[in-house]
């Protein structure tokens, strides 16, 4: 058993989400620095000084960091040096600590966050907004168009102002291919006329056809009868070709 997990330490964050009053003795809370990386940390005092919390988390250079509790509501509050965080009446148990300056101050949602890099990762903006897969994180652009923080990346923070970010639901997309070209739609069904339309240089004296799955043979698309994008039946491929004379 190491000193972490001692019966007679108690941990702040399971005092929270039992609703109880924290034991006599010491204290776990979270801590990390310069990302989201948290560690256990303990503490002896349930009010302790903010010095008390960095040094407690390995942090020699106290005047050299910056500290901040993340409250229930998700905003990061500064904690001064010499400032007391009273674990019994606050609910913190997460403490964040950067060592940079300038920091980067951000709206996410309805919370106040603090950054300390000129970027920060869509991780962990969605790890601070709390969602999961069917939500995804947008830079709320004033006057335009949300743009989509992509997976994987990460979001500039140093223009000019308060960058502020919104979640939402992820809208799904669907692609198709029309003569090997990619086409994009959120829409799950779409008939031949609206493919037609998205194909910028579409020759009107061609027909749409659609390549068949297997052995099935490739047919022709009318302008009203609808096709399904869904997943389920592959990537649809369509080609142009020219329309068939009769007479």
């Amino acid at each position: 058993m190491t000193i972490i997990d001692h019966p007679d330490i108690d941990d702040v964050e399971s005092a929270v989400q039992e609703s109880r009053a924290l034991r006599p003795g010491r204290y776990r809370v979270s801590f990390a620095l310069d990302d989201l990386n948290y560690q256990p940390i303990v503490l002896d005092d349930p009010v302790p000084l903010g010095r008390q919390i960095l040094k407690a988390g390995g942090i020699k250079d106290v005047d050299g960091h910056a500290l901040f509790v993340i409250t229930p509501e998700g905003d990061f509050e500064d904690v001064r040096a010499d400032e007391e965080v009273d674990l019994r009446d606050r609910a913190a148990h997460r403490f964040v600590a950067f060592s940079t300056d300038p920091l980067y101050r951000v709206k996410l949602n309805d919370s106040r966050i603090v950054w300390g890099r000129p970027s920060i990762p869509e991780a962990v903006l969605r790890s601070l907004a709390g969602i999961g897969d069917d939500e995804a994180v947008f830079l709320d652009v004033r006057g335009g168009k949300d743009k989509l923080i992509e997976p994987g990346s990460e979001a500039d923070l140093a223009g000019d102002g308060v960058e502020k970010f919104i979640t939402a639901p992820n809208k799904v997309t669907y692609t198709f291919f029309v003569n090997g070209k990619p086409y994009k739609t959120d829409k799950k069904k779409v008939t031949g006329a609206q493919i037609k339309a998205m194909v910028s240089d579409w020759d009107q004296t061609h027909d749409l056809s659609l390549e068949g799955a297997g052995d099935d043979p490739d047919r022709i698309i009318g302008d009203d009868e609808t096709v399904s994008l869904d997943p389920k039946h592959g990537v649809r491929r369509f080609s142009s070709v020219p329309k068939a004379n009769f007479g």
